[in-house]
């Protein structure tokens, strides 16, 4: 007689101990990263509102709940993959692909490279095969690289000189993570 099979649980509705193997797949990485999200904005939510014995026990709820998932270090490493070769790349490709062709012009007649603040930045060298034209400079909330500046975008402080400003700020995914509203806005 042969086995039935065990019906698959999706990681958005199962609890896993961060001794837990991570998983590679495209289907559980992108679970992860979309379930992160939602609880973020979840927390940041139940943390606008006044504290009450249920706020602060969903609170409470929400941040095991992101911590069964494995944390924020498992977030990260999903998004490694997800801005993999395999997977599509990050999202630097789409920026120069955009560049190349709507602000050619510009490019050309440019005499010193853009400046790019890379936010949310994966990877340390997403710019690298365009240093020639581009000099970035990547930041997180939670590097997972040594090269990467940890920093919060929202608490940086605009540079005050003109050769310190940034001709371009990449903010891939970095929306979708801020979990309050408000502070979307202030991005955008």
């Amino acid at each position: 007689m042969p086995k039935k099979p065990k019906k698959k649980i999706p990681i958005t509705q199962r609890i896993q101990p961060t001794t837990a193997q991570f998983r590679h797949s495209r289907v559980e990485t992108a679970r992860l990263i979309r379930r992160f999200h939602i609880l973020n904005k979840e927390l940041a939510k139940c943390q606008s509102i006044p504290s009450s014995l249920a706020t602060i026990t969903r609170q409470n709820e929400i941040k095991k709940e992101m911590e069964d998932m494995g944390g924020i270090d498992w977030y990260q490493k999903a998004s490694q993959l997800g801005q993999s070769n395999e997977r599509g790349g990050n999202s630097s490709k789409w920026l120069i692909q955009t560049l190349k062709s709507e602000c050619k012009q510009t490019l050309d007649n440019s005499t010193k490279p853009l400046q790019v603040l890379d936010v949310g930045a994966v990877a340390p060298d997403n710019y690298k095969l365009y240093s020639s034209w581009m000099k970035a400079k990547p930041i997180d909330l939670n590097p997972q690289h040594e090269d990467i500046q940890k920093q919060d975008f929202l608490k940086m402080v605009p540079p005050a000189e003109d050769k310190n400003r940034f001709d371009i700020v990449s903010l891939s995914l970095v929306i979708n993570f801020v979990g309050d509203p408000r502070e979307r806005v202030e991005i955008s």
